[in-house]
C-alpha cells in the first residue's frame, strides 16, 4: 500500500475529511472526519474498513439510535516512512453546534471499559506498518442515556512520537482554538448528522455557539449545501441572557453558493445555543446536504495569526477588511431515508 509522504506527517493519521493527507493547516472542511465511524449495533470488519478508506462515508448509513447501542470505530493510517507506528486513541462527544468549545466535551468509554484504546492492524497487531490502515481495538459506545438531539465527536491519537494528554486543551480565544483545529493531524472531528429527506421544514434546535474571546465579537452564519431547493433559514435564540432573531437568509437552489446572515455580536465568554429553522419551497431530496457555518470577521492587521487563518468570502460584508473571515465551525446535515 503506498504511503502518502508529501504532506509531511510521519505518524498515524486520522483525517478531518477525505482530502486530508496530514498536511497542515488542514484544508476545509475540518469537521467531516470519515475516520470517526458511527456503526450502530453492527460490527465493522476490516474488509469494509479498508475498501471504504477513500469513500463512501460509512457513518452516514448508521444514524444515532437514541436509547440503543451505538458503536463508534476510529480508523487511522500509518504514514511512517520507515519502522512501524503504534498508538492509542481516545474519543469524546459533545452537544453538536457551530462552535465546539472543548470544555464541553465528555470522554466516551469503549466496550472494553477503557477510555484509551490501542490501534490495531489487520490480524490484531499493535505494530502498524507504513501505509497500513488500523482501527481502534474495541469500538467506543455512546452513552445510551443521551436525549434526542445533535451530537458531535472528536478523536485524539497518542503516539510515542506525538504524545497527546487525555485532557483536551482549554483556549483563551477563538483564534487559538481554530489554530489548534487546523494544525493537528492527530486530531479529527465529526460534526455530521442525518436528517429525514422529503420534508419541507426543518427545525434544528440547541446548536451550540460560544465566544472564547475576552471582548464582544461579531459572528456571521453561513448556509450552503448540495441539491437544495430554494428556501430560507432563520437563526434565533431564546436564551434569556442573549435572545435574538436574525432576518431570514435566502437559500438559492442548488445551494452550492454559500449565503450569509446579518452579523450578531456575542458577549465575552458566552456559551449558548441557536435554533435554525429551514423552510424549502419543495421537499428536500434524499441526496441533499445542508451545511451551517459560523464565522468571525477579521479585525486584525495582515501578518497576525487571526489574519493568516482568515478566508475570503464573497457576499459577506461584515468585516473590518471586507470579505475576510475566520471559519469557527461547521455542521453538516445529510438527508436520508434512513433517518425517517
Amino acid at each position: 500500500m503506498p504511503v502518502e509522504q508529501k504532506a509531511g506527517w510521519d505518524d498515524i493519521l486520522v483525517r478531518d475529511n477525505f482530502q486530508d493527507q496530514g498536511q497542515t493547516p488542514t484544508p476545509d472542511p475540518m469537521w467531516r472526519s470519515p475516520d470517526l465511524i458511527p456503526f450502530g449495533s453492527d460490527i465493522l470488519d476490516f474488509d469494509l474498513l479498508e475498501s471504504s478508506y477513500n469513500g463512501p462515508d460509512l457513518g452516514v448509513r448508521h444514524p444515532i439510535v437514541y436509547g440503543g447501542l451505538n458503536r463508534v470505530y476510529v480508523r487511522g493510517k500509518s504514514l511512517r516512512s520507515g519502522c512501524p507506528a503504534s498508538g492509542h486513541v481516545r474519543l469524546y462527544y459533545a452537544a453538536g453546534g457551530l462552535f465546539l468549545d472543548p470544555r464541553a466535551w465528555h470522554p466516551i468509554y469503549a466496550e472494553s471499559g477503557d477510555l484509551t484504546v490501542p490501534f490495531v492492524a489487520r490480524g490484531g497487531s499493535r505494530q502498524i506498518a507504513p501505509g497500513q490502515i488500523c482501527v481502534s481495538a474495541n469500538a467506543f459506545v455512546l452513552p445510551n442515556r443521551l436525549p434526542p438531539g445533535h451530537y458531535c465527536m472528536i478523536g485524539t491519537v497518542d503516539t510515542p512520537a506525538h504524545p497527546m494528554p487525555p485532557r483536551l486543551p482549554v483556549f483563551n480565544s477563538n483564534v487559538d482554538y481554530v489554530n489548534w483545529v487546523k494544525n493537528n493531524p492527530d486530531v479529527c472531528w465529526r460534526n455530521i448528522d442525518v436528517i429525514p429527506c422529503e420534508q419541507r421544514r426543518y427545525v434544528l434546535t440547541s446548536l451550540t455557539i460560544g465566544n472564547l474571546n475576552d471582548t464582544p465579537t461579531k459572528y456571521v452564519f453561513g448556509v450552503s449545501g448540495t441539491h437544495l431547493p430554494d428556501g430560507t433559514a432563520v437563526f434565533s435564540s431564546t436564551d434569556q441572557r442573549f435572545p435574538f432573531v436574525l432576518p431570514p437568509v435566502q437559500i438559492y437552489a442548488p445551494g452550492e453558493d454559500e449565503v450569509y446572515s446579518r452579523s450578531i455580536t456575542l458577549p465575552p465568554h458566552y456559551s449558548g445555543t441557536v435554533t435554525v429553522v429551514v423552510e424549502f419551497s419543495q421537499p428536500l431530496p434524499c441526496d441533499a446536504t445542508l451545511m451551517l457555518r459560523a464565522y468571525n470577521p477579521v479585525t486584525s492587521s495582515p501578518g497576525t495569526l487571526e489574519h493568516r487563518l482568515a478566508v475570503p468570502l464573497t457576499g459577506a460584508q461584515e468585516a473590518a477588511e471586507p470579505g475576510r473571515f475566520i471559519l469557527l465551525g461547521e455542521y453538516t446535515f445529510v438527508a436520508s431515508r434512513s433517518a425517517s
